[in-house]
């Protein structure tokens, strides 16, 4: 007789490197595909432009064009923003990937600034607006989060699996240490 194995949900972790602040030029975004055992099965790549707004479609290519497509249960975002205010829409993101996604950052945001360095950009406002788009904001052991197309019970039983060695999901550690390594040619603390 043979039983049939129940496959271990994967999720997609994604994290940028480094990069220069307000100099124009490219960061590089790193994805692990990681099971909720936190077993890897994979990596991808991408660049973003710094302080553009290409990371939404970025990250839908990397995925949409990838071989783990059908795989991905579950996307985690190192928070809302990549490569300085590289804003991620994540209504867009959700609607063609149809992935639950989780944003996850260590510290509560701190909008006043926020708002402030968004005077700088002719288009502030838009990316106030994305900002605002990725919703309430929750609270899980020392990490906050966010979610969109699933619940906050649903994205603490997630997050609860993939924390392991640190206060971050598991892949998101790693994607932070590949990003870093690959940007700047060692890994720094996530």
């Amino acid at each position: 007789m043979v039983l049939a194995v129940k496959k271990l949900p994967r999720v997609l972790a994604i994290d940028d490197g480094f990069f220069r602040p307000r100099q124009k030029g490219r960061a590089i975004l790193v994805g692990v595909v990681s099971r909720l055992d936190n077993r890897i099965e994979g990596i991808l790549s991408g660049e973003v432009n710094v302080d553009g707004l290409d990371s939404t479609q970025k990250i839908i290519s990397m995925l949409a064009k990838s071989k783990f497509k059908q795989q991905v249960s579950f996307l985690i975002l190192d928070g809302v923003n990549f490569a300085g205010f590289n804003i991620v829409d994540v209504d867009r993101l959700f609607k063609r990937l149809s992935v639950p996604i989780i944003i996850v950052f260590r510290k509560m945001p701190r909008m006043e600034k926020i708002e402030k360095a968004l005077g700088n950009f002719k288009d502030g406002k838009k990316r106030l607006k994305l900002i605002a788009k990725a919703g309430e904001i929750h609270s899980f052991n020392s990490i906050h989060f966010q979610v969109k197309g699933t619940d906050a019970k649903t994205a603490k039983s997630v997050l609860r699996k993939t924390i392991k060695y640190s206060k971050l999901p598991e892949p998101l550690r790693m994607a932070h240490l590949i990003a870093s390594g690959v940007s700047i040619g060692e890994s720094t603390r996530p």
